[in-house]
């Protein structure tokens, strides 16, 4: 239906020439709405969900090449799409008719708000950001509990992650594409009824899930990498294993940083990672076992079962995990060892590397039971979610909700037992646990599937569709520090309490100074938005930054009645001092403009409205009654487009209105043919030494033009007074100029 919707938009658009480019404005935003869900769609096979915004915020470092590449194609198309209508909407205005005028506006504006308020990509999109975001944690804390259990008897563990290959292949059209996996089901214990809920359906997700029985949540304007703890206030399974003298490791074919994988492990009991570095370090294997997301099953498998052997031979008791990466979207990949072992009449790749999967897996799972170790060891195989969008998608859609994940334990004795009791992954190791004669399996959210007591988290989610509580006690995992805490600055390395950070750092603190938020870059962009009434934004960064006579590293909170300035070194605080002056970031209506090298998000925004910035020099203006924002010229510099100086005067108006500058990614890439027509606009010489990558912001009128000047390579962040245009750099927000 969206695709008719926007046709028919489009249509009703060059219906008529009037208003014609502000409805090809309007069609063009609604296409990248729909270019967002499309994309996101790509990659989950269930449009923009929790996963799609935790791998924006995350380390991409890992994935692969060939699962990206379709994404960045579809982009582009959008892209171009999106310019050709802006385009004709210049190009044939004159040429369209003007007739029936009022008829076809009122056309448009009802095609448009239906599309608003019924396709299917903004219906899932304002979903999406409901289950984003965070309810009261207090509510639901009485229902976590922390690890806490006994045995008497000691196992050893052989957790088993399968990438995607969730329980629902055993049964599409009749056709069983795991049939290992389903024989080994039916000869030992399996819940036939684990769902997938939010804070879940992604491979991190998964790991956190089973081993810390919560849903994984974004820290807050956060990525892992800036920051030395992966949820720090988590109670996980292979902490207190651990701590009982188990060996623990994890085993992938993938790299181990990828969505801050390595951190996690690190920090939450595991004492050994091998990783696709590590195979290929030793020699385990070679670049011929490798494909785009990782080693090949069949190697890594091999490499795992040694370990087995290795780690059953030792006196200590061991859990050892691994996730396979075949039989990952978009096409899995089809190994040459699974020949004459899978049904030959499968020809949909996805399906073939299902079968693959399964033939390998069931396989390693046969070779321990047959092996002398299997007496004292219980083997765990899950998916880690449900599959996301892939070659598959149209037969899996077919039984959407049916679909559900594995989860099976196999140990000797056992009876074979088919249990329909609803669960998540959270339950995965409190059921374990549980098989494993533990007094106390449960733990974080989690319930043992063979017990009565009902998954609260479940119900709340089938009764409401709703567990924000939930996910604002996990987001508050991760263990932000107070402002009260130690600070400390030794060796290029920033430490508060017992977490450390890159810089800047920035967010928010309640009047009791716990931290609330935190954000690592774009604070001109984001500081206005993110102060709230009641809220201290504190600001940390290098001096040099901040300040025109201090060095080393600088920390400011401000508030609506009080501006802190201190310094931090290795013994912490000092030079603190707390002046009786109100920022103007809570006294006058401001513009903050971010401005950046690539990869760091950048824009202006005037705290009514959030506009993205294009490479090079743009040129805004304030207009209406409201002074809204408007992006009237950019000159791609870099691409060695020069400043066309006249029609920036141009631009200007018969009012004199004040026009601002702002550069983005950077103003002068090889060749520099354009740094007259910059100096011209500048009215100085400073682009004759400006260096790539370093940053201007200033404004432009008919006799005069202000700027400030970044550092190369450096973000720049400026605020300008909507009233009289007065550049404020941020010594001037924290009262630190002089």
């Amino acid at each position: 239906m969206d695709y008719i919707l926007l046709v028919l938009l489009l249509a009703v658009c060059f219906a008529n020439a009037t208003f014609i480019r502000i409805k090809s404005i309007a069609v063009v935003i609604a296409l990248l709405i729909f270019a967002f869900w499309f994309i996101s769609n790509m990659f989950t096979g269930n449009g923009v969900n929790d996963a799609v915004y935790y791998h924006l915020r995350s380390n991409v470092h890992g994935t692969s090449i060939d699962d990206i590449l379709p994404k960045v194609f579809a982009a582009s198309i959008f892209i171009l799409i999106s310019i050709a209508i802006i385009f004709a909407s210049f190009k044939f205005r004159k040429k369209l008719p003007r007739r029936n005028a009022t008829f076809y506006n009122v056309l448009f504006i009802s095609s448009l708000l239906f599309f608003v308020f019924q396709s299917n990509a903004t219906q899932n999109i304002y979903n999406s950001l409901q289950n984003l975001s965070y309810g009261n944690g207090v509510k639901v804390a009485r229902q976590y509990n922390s690890v806490d259990y006994e045995m008497n008897k000691k196992y050893n563990y052989v957790f088993i992650y399968a990438e995607s290959l969730e329980r629902s292949l055993r049964n599409i059209d009749g056709i069983n594409y795991i049939p290992q996996i389903s024989k080994l089901a039916d000869q030992y214990l399996e819940f036939t009824d684990i769902r997938q809920i939010p804070g879940m359906g992604w491979t991190m997700a998964g790991m956190v899930n089973t081993q810390c029985a919560i849903p994984l949540v974004l820290p807050q304007g956060n990525s892992a990498n800036n920051m030395s703890h992966f949820l720090g206030g988590a109670d996980c399974i292979a902490t207190h294993l651990k701590k009982s003298g188990y060996t623990t490791e994890f085993i992938r074919g993938s790299d181990k940083e990828f969505a801050g994988g390595d951190k996690f492990f690190s920090q939450h009991g595991w004492i050994y990672q091998h990783d696709k570095q590590y195979l290929l370090n030793h020699h385990v294997v070679n670049q011929n076992d490798i494909s785009g997301w990782g080693v090949h099953d069949d190697s890594l498998i091999d490499h795992v079962y040694n370990e087995f052997e290795k780690l059953s031979t030792s006196k200590d008791n061991f859990l050892l995990s691994f996730l396979t990466v075949n039989t990952h979207p978009p096409a899995g990949t089809y190994l040459s060892a699974c020949d004459g072992h899978i049904n030959a009449a499968i020809t949909n790749p996805m399906f073939k590397s299902a079968s693959c999967s399964d033939y390998l897996i069931g396989t390693f799972i046969k070779k321990i039971i047959d092996s002398d170790h299997f007496d004292n060891t219980i083997i765990v195989l899950v998916s880690d979610h449900l599959m996301m969008a892939n070659a598959a998608s149209k037969e899996l859609d077919s039984i959407q909700d049916k679909r559900r994940n594995n989860f099976i334990i196999i140990k000797k004795g056992i009876k074979p037992t088919k249990i329909a009791k609803p669960g998540t992954l959270l339950d995965v190791w409190p059921t374990i646990l549980d098989i494993s004669s533990a007094d106390k399996p449960d733990f974080g959210f989690g319930h043992s599937l063979l017990r009565n007591e009902k998954s609260q988290i479940l119900q709340s989610w089938e009764k409401s569709k709703n567990i924000s509580d939930y996910l604002g006690f996990s987001s508050s995992l991760w263990n932000y520090p107070s402002l009260n805490d130690k600070f400390s600055f030794k060796d290029g390395k920033l430490t508060i309490g017992q977490q450390e950070y890159k810089w800047p750092l920035f967010g928010t603190a309640d009047k009791n100074k716990n931290i609330k938020s935190i954000y690592f870059e774009a604070f001109a962009l984001n500081a206005q938005r993110i102060t709230a009434e009641d809220n201290i934004l504190f600001y940390i960064n290098n001096c040099s930054v901040t300040s025109k006579s201090k060095q080393g590293l600088c920390g400011y909170e401000l508030t609506h009645n009080s501006t802190t300035q201190y310094q931090i070194n290795e013994k912490g605080i000092f030079n603190r001092r707390e002046l009786n002056a109100v920022s103007p970031l809570f006294s006058q209506e401001l513009i903050g403009i971010s401005s950046g090298p690539l990869n760091v998000q950048t824009g202006i925004n005037d705290n009514i409205q959030e506009q993205t910035m294009p490479y090079g020099i743009n040129f805004y203006k304030l207009e209406g009654e409201n002074k809204k924002i408007k992006l009237l010229a950019n000159f791609n510099t870099c691409n060695n487009v020069p400043v066309d100086v006249n029609a920036v005067k141009n631009l200007i108006g018969k009012d004199s209105s004040t026009l601002i500058i702002a550069s983005n990614e950077s103003v002068f890439c090889i060749p520099y043919e354009t740094r007259p027509s910059v100096n011209e606009l500048l009215r100085a010489n400073a682009a004759t030494d400006l260096a790539p990558r370093q940053q201007i912001i200033g404004t432009y009128t008919k006799s005069d033009t202000k700027f400030i000047l970044g550092s190369p390579d450096i973000p720049l962040d400026v605020f300008i007074n909507k009233t009289n245009y007065k550049l404020n750099e941020l010594c001037t927000i924290f009262k630190d100029c002089s």
